[in-house]
């Protein structure tokens, strides 16, 4: 039976109701009792309070996702996606497609993580939650594997034969053999399949068959399970991927899979802890993934001066007990011949268009960009958050003093990384 998926999206509110569906207009997604029930208490554990919260609101039970995306796991099978909120081309955001695609493409350049490997065919699998996609992105690791052949590895075997084979145990020979003089105990070394990376693969094949639904993903699953017929699973999976880290160049062409494996198994992203929220859980901090897919366009497409990514040459307070307090990161530097230019990322809804509320800026951001841009002695520094349909244009200018200058602009998710840096060097440049 193909499992259920449903998705909302970040700050969402998920409601119980007899049927499920979900009502942009209103930011609600519904899902049935049974599965409402399920998310309630998995809100109910501390590891899981930035992730879900769980609240009264017009007498009507409200679970509120945080600033998350990914996947949770429910009972029966069912995924509950919460996907990236800020999209201009589906602004009511009926379609998941377009914000899975915004998601997978900023993964995609998390430094260190299997998703730098997803292809464009992978990103245009937006039709199929992204767990199936990551699935798919683990077979295709997988084949490139087997095509070149599994790694075996010479274990130790203790038996008791009727020829010598090996190395001869006479002690343990008296003991065992006594009353059986047609046989011999022997020790003798063979190559076997039966090693950690060939477990772990085999483990994450067989954990993720059921979480598929039918269809191409289960019969290439199969496919892989009959390839690694004679590897039995892990009987210490934890025990295993230690073993894994810590492998000899000869298992380099596994590493892409072996990271996949461990994703899919564990939940090891980027928020809670492996097993805290769900035994399937794939969550990734919004604000992390926004800072670096923007940091990475800088790096990839700035074209003049020198960029440097998460600075902290500079400190809040200069003197205190002797040694300088407070140190500063900005998310980019930009240095020029004649000006620094200093930008900080935010993964927050801004509203353009509400001037009166102060678009919904949060004071504490313009505070930081004060310090920052008087710690590099900058005269323009810039806030980038995700556009919105409400939110596609530049701010006008906010003047700290007469010498600097805060720019609030927009950077579209939705569009190649590329063509949004290029936007931004257009604005800066004189």
């Amino acid at each position: 039976m193909r499992p259920t998926a449903f998705f909302a999206s970040e700050h969402s509110a998920i409601r119980s109701v007899a049927c499920i569906g979900t009502d942009p207009e209103k930011g609600v997604t519904y899902l049935d009792d049974r599965h409402f029930t399920a998310l309630k208490q998995l809100a109910g554990l501390p590891e899981a309070e930035s992730v879900l919260s769980f609240f009264y609101q017009k007498g009507l039970e409200t679970i509120r996702t945080g600033s998350y995306a990914g996947l949770i796991g429910l009972p029966g099978g069912a995924i509950l996606e919460i996907l990236p909120r800020f999209s201009t081309i589906d602004p009511a955001g009926t379609d998941p497609a377009h914000a899975r695609k915004a998601l997978l493409r900023m993964l995609r350049h998390l430094p260190g993580s299997p998703f730098r490997t997803l292809t464009e065919a992978h990103l245009g699998a937006t039709q199929m939650p992204i767990w199936n996609v990551f699935v798919q992105a683990f077979l295709d690791a997988l084949s490139v594997v087997s095509r070149q052949g599994l790694q075996t590895a010479y274990q130790s075997v203790e038996a008791n034969q009727p020829v010598i084979r090996g190395q001869f145990q006479p002690a343990r020979n008296l003991r065992q053999n006594l009353a059986h003089a047609e046989r011999l105990a022997i020790r003798y070394d063979t190559l076997s399949l039966d090693i950690p990376p060939n477990r772990v693969l085999k483990t994450a094949l067989v954990h993720v068959l059921p979480r598929v639904g039918t269809g191409t993903l289960e019969t290439r699953l199969y496919q892989m399970l009959a390839i690694l017929h004679d590897v039995p699973t892990s009987a210490d999976l934890h025990a295993d991927l230690r073993a894994v880290r810590s492998l000899n160049r000869l298992f380099d062409r596994y590493t892409l899979a072996l990271q996949w494996a461990e994703l899919l198994l564990t939940g090891r992203a980027l928020g809670p802890r492996s097993g805290s929220v769900s035994a399937l859980s794939l969550l990734f901090p919004m604000q992390r993934v926004f800072e670096e897919y923007v940091a990475h366009g800088f790096r990839a497409f700035w074209p003049t001066g020198e960029v440097s990514t998460q600075e902290s040459s500079a400190h809040l307070v200069e003197e205190h007990g002797g040694t300088p307090k407070f140190r500063l990161r900005p998310d980019v530097l930009v240095r020029q011949p004649d000006r620094t230019l200093v930008f900080d990322t935010k993964w927050k809804r801004i509203d353009g268009q509400n001037r009166q509320g102060q678009y919904g800026i949060d004071s504490g951001d313009l505070y930081q960009l004060f310090a920052y841009g008087k710690k590099y002695e900058a005269n323009d520094v810039f806030l980038i958050y995700p556009a919105t349909p409400t939110f596609t244009a530049p701010l006008d200018v906010f003047g700290y003093d007469p010498a600097m200058r805060l720019h609030v602009l927009p950077f579209d998710v939705s569009q190649p990384l590329r063509h949004e840096v290029e936007k931004l060097y257009n604005y800066v440049s004189p």
